[in-house]
């Protein structure tokens, strides 16, 4: 017969070990989805692009997955100072590679959030020695698409946008087939 009394401290502590592991888990998973559909719930009432708001979502998703595993790893007796120290190391290599994605990131949603640019809007902005005009028919989180008057798709990062000027020659209309130039010479 198996008895809990017959049971070895080790045993007990590891037992209790893994109960507590399987707790959190649990919990991270519960949270993990409870973030989620809050979010969700919340980005159903804003501007922002399904693109961007997965981003946010998944982000959160593994911000409560990582937090969770930290837990883990405490629960289980592990020094978390060299942990985090070499996590610490880590991000800064990260962010160091991927600034630039992350400069585009942000730019793409401000051009988003304050909506300094729409799709069908013509535009114009210079980027170094460059002058692109076109019409703006996709706005991305991380770049957005032009398309000239001679026909070129042209992929602008969304952070030239914050860093170069920019001018709106001509707003989209809302009503479709009809330019604002149109618009305002039948108005």
């Amino acid at each position: 017969m198996f008895a809990i009394a017959q049971l070895r401290e080790e045993e007990v502590t590891m037992l209790v070990q893994v109960i507590e592991v399987t707790i959190t888990l649990a919990a991270t998973y519960i949270i993990a989805k409870i973030v989620t559909r809050t979010l969700g719930k919340i980005f159903e009432k804003t501007p922002f692009p399904e693109e961007i708001e997965k981003g946010i979502i998944r982000v959160s998703k593994y911000v409560v997955y990582i937090l969770g595993l930290f837990v883990v790893v405490g629960v289980l007796g592990v020094d978390l100072t060299s942990l985090i120290v070499g996590l610490g190391a880590f991000s800064i290599a990260i962010s160091f590679a991927t600034s630039t994605i992350i400069q585009n990131l942000v730019s793409g949603i401000i051009v988003l959030g304050e909506k300094a640019i729409e799709m069908g809007d013509t535009i114009q902005v210079r980027v170094g020695g460059m002058n692109y005009v076109g019409k703006v028919v996709k706005i991305g989180v991380r770049s957005t698409v032009i398309e000239t008057e001679e026909g070129q798709t042209v992929f602008l990062p969304n952070s030239i946008f914050i860093s170069n000027p920019l001018v709106r020659i001509e707003k989209a209309a809302k009503q479709e087939g009809e330019t604002s130039t149109e618009k305002g010479l039948k108005g």
